[in-house]
C-alpha cells in the first residue's frame, strides 16, 4: 500500500514560498528605485560668432548619482527641419545637485533654432536606474522661445 502524506508536501511548499518571498523582499530593500526626476532646462541661447551657445541647467532631483549621462539632442530650424544632431555630456552629476553646462552649435545662428528635442539617451550609468529608464526620469523645460521636449 502506498502512503500519501499531503501534509508534509504542503509544509514544504509553504516553506519554499516563504523563502522565496523573503529573498524577494530583501532584494527589494537593498536596491530601492530612485525617487524624483532629472530636470533639464534650456536656459539660454547666445550668439557666439556664427555659432549658437546653448546653456542648460541640470537639476538632479533623484536620489541617484549619475556617473555617466549623455543625451542625443536634435536641433530643428524654424520650419521644423532637422538642422543638427549633437551628443551632449550631462554627467557626472551627484544626487540632489544642480549644474550648468554649455556647448556650441557650430554653424547655426541662435535665430535659426526653432526647437530642441531630447531624442534619446546615449549613455546612462546611475546606481539603481536601468539604462533604458533614464529617459523617463528627464523633464525638459525651456526659458527661451524655442521649445525643448522629448
Amino acid at each position: 500500500m502506498i502512503d500519501f502524506r499531503p501534509v508534509p508536501v504542503r509544509r514544504s511548499l509553504a516553506f519554499v514560498l516563504a523563502a522565496a518571498l523573503s529573498v524577494s523582499a530583501s532584494l527589494a530593500q537593498t536596491s530601492p528605485a530612485p525617487s524624483g526626476t532629472f530636470s533639464l532646462e534650456l536656459n539660454r541661447l547666445d550668439g557666439a560668432g556664427g555659432d549658437c551657445r546653448v546653456t542648460l541647467v541640470e537639476k538632479n532631483g533623484t536620489s541617484a548619482a549619475f556617473a555617466t549621462l549623455k543625451f542625443d539632442l536634435v536641433v530643428f530650424d524654424a520650419e521644423g527641419i532637422v538642422a543638427k544632431r549633437v551628443g551632449v555630456d550631462a554627467g557626472p552629476l551627484k544626487a540632489g545637485r544642480t549644474v550648468v553646462k554649455t556647448f556650441d552649435l557650430k554653424g547655426i545662428a541662435c535665430d535659426g533654432v526653432g526647437r530642441l528635442l531630447i531624442n534619446d539617451v546615449l549613455a546612462c550609468e546611475a546606481e539603481g536606474i536601468a539604462a533604458d529608464a533614464c529617459l523617463d526620469l528627464v523633464e525638459p523645460r525651456s526659458r527661451v522661445a524655442a521649445p525643448f521636449d522629448k
